[in-house]
């Protein structure tokens, strides 16, 4: 079934590619692209079903936040996975490609915080319709809260940034987006009335071409709003499937002490497309400790720590959360019924404006290192 899901795909790709883009071929284009959507969209139900193979090898996810390694084979994955939880998982080394044959867990110990690292099989081309165990590697890295793309030197001391390119596209096709936000776009079925369409800011698509997008995916009468400016038809695509995974992508080139020639950084970063990525060298363990510390940094965990009501404050063991959690998240991470029964807080350190600050409502923002009672109903 996957294989005429992918011909189709493929046929829609080739119309794509000989359109040339103007203002009169536009609404054929998009009508393509939602094709190709939709046509992808049945290939990720597949690769995520029990019955395609894709339940991302069953691996449970604990810890304070789960972070995948993806990348081709031979990249050093099983190495950097023991550098980084010292020791502390049985992932297989040797110098043949897919050592790896499952997803191997293992936990990295830092800042206080437990992060599950997930090792997983190499990736090849065509991962995303299933070819190379694809379906259940894509299935575990969807769950993840951060992608650890891994690439590597050379022998002749390039870098194999080619490797980046199909391991982003595979994951576009799985329906991921890395380091992009969810577009803030409204829909609203409506009885009657054709498509209304309102937006905040400079537009690109026209009333038209947003109601041909809908028209194509479904849509017959609803209003549409645009909270930001500059949404594109594969964003308002995107939003009508519901099912895009954005999460944030790190690089990692390993090899590092095969590097033969100064590539500046600046290079570097403009191949990458950002500068969130580090080198290192998994055989001579150099910047293992520095990546350990970036990994934190990109997951954007913060440390709140209880003080029970006339007690002293307990610094031994924070609570993990994530930038931008509140009081409600910090309750449902204790137990639900911190929620339930909350009468109010009471906030010392970064997010109060003086120390023990009275919160009624859990919709404050909690930052690194508050110090945070919670008072129950009786």
């Amino acid at each position: 079934m996957s294989e005429k899901i992918e011909e189709k795909i493929r046929d829609f790709e080739e119309r794509l590619s000989r359109t040339q883009k103007n203002k009169a071929t536009q609404k054929a284009i998009n009508y393509t692209k939602a094709q190709i959507a939709k046509l992808r969209n049945d290939l990720i139900k597949i690769a995520t079903s029990k019955k395609g193979g894709g339940s991302g090898f069953g691996v449970k996810k604990t810890g304070d936040s789960q972070v995948a390694f993806i990348g081709f084979p031979s990249v050093g994955k099983s190495s950097l996975l023991n550098l980084l939880t010292r020791g502390n998982t049985d992932s297989k080394v040797a110098s043949y490609d897919f050592t790896t044959l499952t997803a191997i867990p293992g936990m990295m110990d830092i800042e206080e915080a437990k992060i599950q690292l997930i090792d997983l099989p190499g990736i090849i081309l065509g991962a995303a319709s299933g070819k190379g165990r694809g379906r259940e590697i894509l299935g575990a890295v969807r769950s993840a809260d951060l992608i650890l793309n891994l690439i590597c030197f050379l022998p002749d001391g390039s870098i194999e940034f080619s490797h980046l390119t199909t391991i982003r596209q595979e994951l576009f096709n799985a329906g991921m987006r890395l380091n992009e936000k969810p577009p803030r776009i409204q829909i609203t079925k409506t009885n009657r009335g054709g498509i209304g369409f309102t937006y905040n800011g400079h537009q690109d698509m026209d009333r038209e071409e947003v109601k041909g997008i809908l028209n194509e995916m479904g849509f017959s009468n609803a209003s549409v709003y645009f909270s930001e400016p500059h949404v594109t038809p594969d964003q308002l695509i995107d939003h009508i499937m519901g099912n895009r995974i954005y999460t944030k992508e790190f690089v990692v080139i390993n090899k590092k002490d095969l590097a033969k020639k100064k590539i500046k950084d600046e290079e570097i970063t403009n191949k990458i497309g950002h500068n969130h990525w580090v080198k290192i060298s998994a055989l001579n363990k150099e910047n293992i400790d520095k990546l350990r510390h970036q990994i934190f940094q990109e997951l954007e965990l913060i440390r709140v720590y209880l003080k029970p009501p006339q007690k002293e404050v307990d610094m031994s063991e924070p609570i993990i959360l994530h930038k931008g959690d509140n009081i409600k998240k910090l309750c449902l991470k204790l137990h639900k019924r911190f929620l339930i029964n909350y009468r109010y807080a009471l906030v010392w350190g970064k997010s109060a404006k003086h120390p023990g600050q009275k919160f009624i409502q859990t919709d404050h923002n909690l930052e690194d290192g508050d110090i945070v009672s919670i008072y129950l109903k009786r």
